[in-house]
């Protein structure tokens, strides 16, 4: 087969697969909502609003939001193009991330089936930060893959000058907070560098160029400090940000690739004392990203981008069929091959796809409760549980106030987020939120165990309700 051939097939086969995946579900991000509401705050007035001007309970007034590149961008597509707009740009920048990784793995290896079926469970390893739509970590994901390849081009002896790092971070600093990961990148190659008798410095001066240029921002050194609080802040009790579960189906691509590559780097253990030094430190790179994502599922993804620039190094080079001299030796290598090529293509008939468009998951979106309030006119302040203040607050902008949603880490102290959350949980102090402030309305899920107490509760009424939300008014 011609390679042009060749390369049209493996490049239409994790094509297709970026459409078959990236279309599975396309739930509307909960975050998407507070990006599109600074998105047009942006567009329309040229200024950052207050804390205050959508939260009654924000603590923090004069916000550096680290993400508000990826508000604008959002914004300027959901306005100009409709809802299908902010699904497409999960898909391109998945697909460019994908791009970027198999550049930096394959180098000058063939291209064949078994690496299209290596990149297809890398693909499905990456699925976790791309499962609903747009969010802001893709920009991440493009530049993480971007700057691993550029580190497998200088492995090989292509230099990449430091501008071009420099440039990228500026770009990536405005756009999401994970620019942290590609500093630590950055850092931890010119330790392990030094560890290993190399020349780390490039490395170390590279970092340092580059954290004085994420000071490019509209708020200055004042970026560093909300994007060190958002790392700090504790997370407990998101599902994302503990570790991954092993009981349960969640996650499949990434315990196959992890499994994979622990077999990898123990192949490459028998030989350690034939490697040479830049294959030791690529085996201590793997380690400790595989470490990382273990801590915490938000990091199973960027695990996958590590394995996928440069596990396939530790790969021996395939037999070429020809070479194969024993028919039943070549039988079996062709059918393992069309195995692993076909599988992931046959799994794709029995997964579901909702295309392009953008749905409306009831966990984030209470469209009904939100479309109830707008209509009867209610204003003022609107105590809402944390999942449900974004899409309140896109919704219901310029007319009510949300008590939290889900900037909590740039907006909030942790013990306000605590305080609401009390309240839905119906624990401790729970009714200190009905006057101190006091809201004009509160949104409830019925499984809250708030609900039943806002039903007894003498102030109030229960002014609307459907099979999962309620809406209660003062009396």
């Amino acid at each position: 087969m011609p390679i042009t051939w060749v390369r049209v097939l493996f490049w239409s086969y994790l094509f297709f697969l970026v459409w078959a995946y990236g279309t599975i579900s396309n739930p509307a991000d909960p975050d998407l909502w507070h990006r599109l509401y600074l998105g047009e705050a942006l567009w329309k007035t040229g200024h950052f609003p207050l804390g205050d001007d959508s939260s009654y309970l924000a603590d923090y007034q004069n916000i550096s939001d680290h993400e508000w590149g990826s508000a604008v961008i959002f914004y300027a597509l959901y306005q100009g193009f409709g809802p299908s707009a902010i699904v497409i740009l999960k898909l391109i920048g998945l697909a460019i991330t994908v791009i970027f990784l198999v550049l930096a793995g394959l180098r000058q290896r063939p291209l064949s089936p078994l690496m299209a079926a290596f990149y297809s469970l890398v693909l499905l390893a990456l699925l976790p930060s791309f499962g609903s739509t747009a969010r802001c970590m893709i920009f991440t994901h493009i530049f993480f893959a971007l700057w691993l390849f550029w580190f497998q081009c200088e492995r090989y002896g292509r230099p990449i000058p430091a501008f071009w790092y420099v440039l990228t971070i500026i770009i990536w600093a405005n756009l999401h907070g994970g620019f942290a990961i590609g500093l630590a990148w950055l850092l931890g190659l010119g330790l392990i560098e030094m560890w290993y008798g190399f020349n780390g410095r490039k490395w170390l001066i590279r970092f340092g160029l580059c954290l004085m240029a994420t000071l490019i921002n509209p708020f200055g050194w004042h970026l560093w400090i909300t994007t060190v609080r958002a790392l700090l802040v504790t997370r407990q009790g998101f599902y994302e940000w503990g570790p991954v579960p092993w009981l349960v189906i969640d996650y499949p691509g990434y315990k196959l690739l992890l499994l994979g590559t622990l077999v990898a780097i123990a192949v490459q253990s028998f030989h350690r004392k034939s490697l040479v030094k830049t294959d030791l430190m690529v085996t201590d790179i793997l380690i400790a990203f595989i470490v990382l994502s273990i801590t915490s599922a938000r990091h199973a993804s960027i695990f996958a981008s590590v394995a996928g620039a440069l596990l396939p190094g530790f790969f021996p080079s395939e037999p070429r069929l020809q070479s194969i001299v024993r028919p039943l030796h070549r039988q079996i290598y062709v059918a393992l091959s069309a195995l692993l090529f076909l599988s992931p293509l046959y799994a794709v008939f029995f997964l579901p796809s909702e295309k392009l468009t953008l749905t409306y998951p009831s966990v984030a979106a209470p469209v009904q409760a939100v479309d109830y309030l707008k209509q009867q006119k209610i204003r003022g302040n609107l105590l809402v549980p944390f999942n449900y203040g974004s899409y309140a607050m896109w919704q219901l902008r310029g007319q009510m106030r949300v008590s939290m949603d889900g900037r909590y880490d740039l907006v909030y102290h942790p013990e306000t987020y605590r305080r609401v959350a009390d309240f839905f949980l119906a624990k401790d102090d729970w009714k200190n939120l009905l006057t101190t402030p006091p809201p004009e309305a509160i949104l409830v899920r019925v499984a809250d165990p708030v609900y039943p107490k806002l039903k007894d509760e003498l102030g109030w009424m229960e002014a609307y309700r459907n099979t999962t939300d309620a809406v209660f008014l003062p009396r």
